[in-house]
């Protein structure tokens, strides 16, 4: 059985305006409602926002970037060295012509201020499986230093690095704030629990949370619209990647990241951008 979220994402569309509709196209959530079908789902549906944050110091976030479409904000990324920036798949694929992406850094407008980079190449990563979702990973190199005020690379986990249940990690993006809504202007930032592996399988249908996944998130406070492919950080290390969780975006289901530190991930991002 495939689920798709038609409706509320057209709900979403007809309230929005052309930014909306670019963000919407390139973040993945499953409905709530569906979690506890006891018929298998074949695959997250589409929608990644912050619910239960506060305003965002971008002295306090350089690393953060609005990684944009045809001048649009699409979805969140992280610097992570002066010519790489890190983000989900998900947002880039299929693979786009890199004359229309870009990145904005160094500023917590989503709509100015900061510095705009250019985007030279796009790699996801090879065993991306845009069904379900697994190794949901791409790094971008841009044609200029990301340099600037504000924009500092974060570091990233060492491959097979392990946080347990409870460990306290802030994710950082442009996503709603609320559902319905629309995309707040400045940077949202909160702070959630990472979640046991175990634990947050039994959220979600059998399958759907696989090892290269890091759970996190707490009622009231998670990822949602607009916040895919944003960083998840802690000690001062990145250590997640926004890619999939629940349309209400509520943090009563799991939230999905990427997991940096599972080696097929981490080595493939070492293989490709040296970081």
């Amino acid at each position: 059985m495939k689920v798709f979220v038609v409706l509320a994402l057209c709900l979403a569309a007809v309230a929005a305006g052309p930014e909306e509709d670019i963000w919407l196209q390139f973040n993945r959530r499953m409905p709530g409602a569906y979690y506890g079908l006891k018929e298998p789902i074949s695959r997250p549906p589409v929608n990644g926002r912050i619910v239960g944050g506060v305003d965002a110091d971008i002295e306090n976030f350089p690393y953060q970037l609005s990684l944009r479409r045809s001048g649009s904000h699409s979805c969140g990324a992280s610097v992570i060295s002066d010519r790489w920036a890190l983000s989900a798949a998900h947002c880039t694929y299929p693979l786009p012509n890199v004359a229309i992406m870009s990145l904005r850094g160094g500023t917590a407008n989503r709509l100015e201020g900061g510095v705009i980079f250019n985007v030279e190449s796009i790699s996801n990563h090879p065993q991306y499986d845009d069904w379900n979702l697994e190794n949901d990973v791409c790094v971008l190199r841009t044609v200029e230093p990301m340099e600037g005020l504000h924009i500092t690379p974060i570091q990233l986990v060492p491959a097979e690095t392990y946080y347990p249940h409870g460990t306290r990690a802030v994710l950082s993006g442009w996503g709603l704030t609320s559902v319905p809504g629309s995309l707040p202007v400045t940077l949202q930032m909160v702070d959630i629990p990472v979640i046991e592996q175990e634990t947050c399988r039994t959220g979600w249908p059998a399958g759907w949370v696989t090892d290269d996944m890091l759970c996190a998130s707490e009622p009231g406070r998670d990822a949602c619209n607009g916040d895919s492919g944003g960083p998840l950080v802690t000690g001062g290390r990145q250590i997640g990647i926004v890619s999939w969780g629940a349309t209400n975006c509520l943090g009563n289901e799991p939230g999905i990241y990427a997991r940096v530190a599972y080696p097929l991930l981490r080595n493939w991002i070492t293989d490709v951008t040296g970081v």
